[in-house]
């Protein structure tokens, strides 16, 4: 029997189109490649969440199909529309390649112990899937993330061009093209973190009905058996959703073997959804579960991912009960970042904060001059900064992430964002001795800052802002896993209640030495380990989490 196969011109779509070939071939069929070029194809220069329509990549292929110019089409799966056009069917599926994705790094850009992905902070990657680009701004938000299309071949030459410093790219891709990668830093994602597309890495076999002889010899040699129930299990997710190509959803159903795989526990589904979907104000989450059988699995992850409540059961913290004791900020840094990794998360007030009389704070800022500077230790005293603007040539410090935000949203712009406590944003700041440094902070602050700062012939103008007073009658969550304490004050206003509740499981958390110490001080267990600001909290239970789902 002669075949003519239709298939888009890439360097990937042929390989997939002559691995087919080969197949039928095999079987002892005559075999004809036809290149046709899709809408996709000619519009390589604007991201996919702007073009309208269905079928960019598959259109023009089908129409070749029912105008008898082609006899079979080859399709990357995942490019289908789910209703294909009237005449025509996936009479085959292949065998699936590997659906993971792949971080391809210039070793400029590389660190092996970055937060969760091996990337230098702030680096540039290209990517024009939103599913990719919304995960990879809910993993590291630091990331820049720039629109990249063009084939395989092409993404890569980009990367090693220089013009990005990393990019992502489907595992199978890779594979299928064997592409050389030397001078790259080739990682590989996990799929629970980094969830792949509904259907990656598997092909779709495409005929007209009717063609019952073609149709026999395609189930025959081409279809597997296994991968098309799977397969149509992550689209219908995709479909009851809403989505198409614009949709930020990841979605990957894997078959269990071994002692974890039971009647009820057969298949493991993990899905990702961006931000604002399905509803406006849904935050981008993670989910996974178990099930008996794959329509079980779509239901129970589309239930978890229209749900408005927490907690999410995947990502890199999912499963997690948290609490977080202090001023019961719930929008700062560290609770935004808990919360979106996928973990419970329990504010608790047990501190409040009363600004001071701060009508001399202009006069204080008047006292410094060109290259002098302004650090901030606590996000309370930079939100007490609104209203007032520092002179020309004098830098900011903060001493972490969630400082840095409340300064910049009074309009100040930090130089210097710390990433420890008090003493290591000292040891940050590079000016030299005669500097100048106004240190706006609580009445009971620390003098961590001023003492080292001091040692190095730097003045500190020490100028309380407002005052931190504890709450009384505490009642802390006692179903918890960890509860991290955000400053010796808050320490303070729990010790009563944690000297009464001492049998409780909890693992107290404490960020920064200066509340390592309050607690050994009050005689509370702590985690062990250097804690120096919230990337250290989110690293430290990130790998816990990681090796208790193991």
């Amino acid at each position: 029997m002669k075949i003519r196969i239709g298939t888009r011109g890439s360097d990937l779509a042929l390989w997939q189109a002559n691995y087919v070939a080969d197949l039928l071939r095999q079987a002892g069929c005559e075999v004809d490649i036809t290149v046709l070029k899709t809408r996709g194809d000619r519009i390589d220069d604007v991201p996919l969440n702007s073009l309208e329509g269905k079928g960019f990549f598959t259109a023009e292929i089908e129409r070749a199909l029912l105008k008898y110019d082609v006899d079979l089409a080859v399709h990357s799966h995942k490019d289908l529309p789910f209703d294909g056009p009237s005449g025509l069917f996936i009479v085959a599926v292949p065998r699936r390649a590997s659906p993971a994705e792949r971080l391809l790094i210039h070793p400029a850009a590389h660190d092996p112990d970055g937060l969760l992905l091996p990337l230098k902070e702030g680096v540039n990657i290209g990517t024009s899937a939103p599913r990719r680009s919304e995960q990879l701004t809910a993993l590291r938000p630091d990331l820049k993330v720039s629109m990249l299309r063009g084939n395989v071949p092409t993404r890569l030459k980009r990367l090693q061009e220089g013009r990005y410093d990393a990019i992502v790219l489907a595992s199978a891709g890779i594979d299928r093209l064997q592409l050389d990668l030397e001078g790259l830093v080739d990682h590989r994602l996990s799929p629970e973190i980094f969830v792949p597309a509904p259907a990656q890495g598997a092909l779709a076999i495409q005929i007209r009905e009717g063609e019952d002889e073609l149709a026999e010899i395609c189930r025959r040699s081409l279809d597997d058996g296994k991968t098309a129930p799977i397969i149509q299990a992550e689209r219908a997710l995709l479909k009851k959703l809403g989505g198409g190509c614009s949709l930020p959803l990841g979605v990957l159903m894997e078959e269990l073997d071994g002692p974890e795989s039971t009647p009820t526990t057969r298949w493991w589904a993990h899905a990702f959804l961006g931000e604002n979907y399905p509803r406006a104000g849904q935050p981008s989450r993670w989910v996974s579960t178990v099930a008996a059988t794959l329509d079980e699995a779509a239901d129970k992850l589309l239930e978890e991912l229209e749900t408005d409540e927490r907690p999410f059961t995947g990502g890199p913290l999912g499963g997690l009960r948290l609490a977080l004791a202090g001023s019961g900020a719930r929008d700062g840094w560290l609770a935004r970042r808990l919360r979106t990794l996928g973990a419970s998360l329990g504010i608790e007030k047990v501190i409040a904060t009363e600004p001071l009389n701060n009508a001399d704070l202009a006069e204080y800022l008047g006292r410094l001059a060109e290259g002098d500077m302004i650090a901030f230790t606590s996000a309370r005293a930079a939100e007490l900064m609104q209203g007032f603007r520092p002179a020309k040539g004098i830098r900011i410090a903060a001493v972490g992430p969630s400082t840095a935000e409340a300064l910049e949203a009074c309009g100040w712009t930090p130089t210097v964002v710390g990433t420890g406590g008090a003493r290591d944003l000292a040891h940050a700041l590079d000016i030299p001795a005669g500097t100048r440094v106004l240190f706006p902070c609580a009445k009971n602050a620390r003098t961590d800052l001023e003492e080292e700062l001091s040692k190095r012939g730097i003045e500190v103008l020490r100028r309380a802002v407002y005052h931190t007073v504890t709450l009384s009658d505490v009642a802390l969550n006692s179903s918890v896993d960890y509860r991290i304490y955000t400053s010796p004050t808050a320490v303070e206003a729990c010790t009563l209640w944690e000297r009464e509740h001492e049998d409780l499981p909890t693992v107290r958390i404490p960020l920064g030495e200066a509340t390592r110490e309050a607690m050994r001080q009050a005689g509370l267990a702590a985690m062990d380990g250097e804690i120096a600001g919230p990337q250290d909290v989110l690293r430290r239970l990130i790998e816990i989490n990681r090796k208790e789902k193991r």
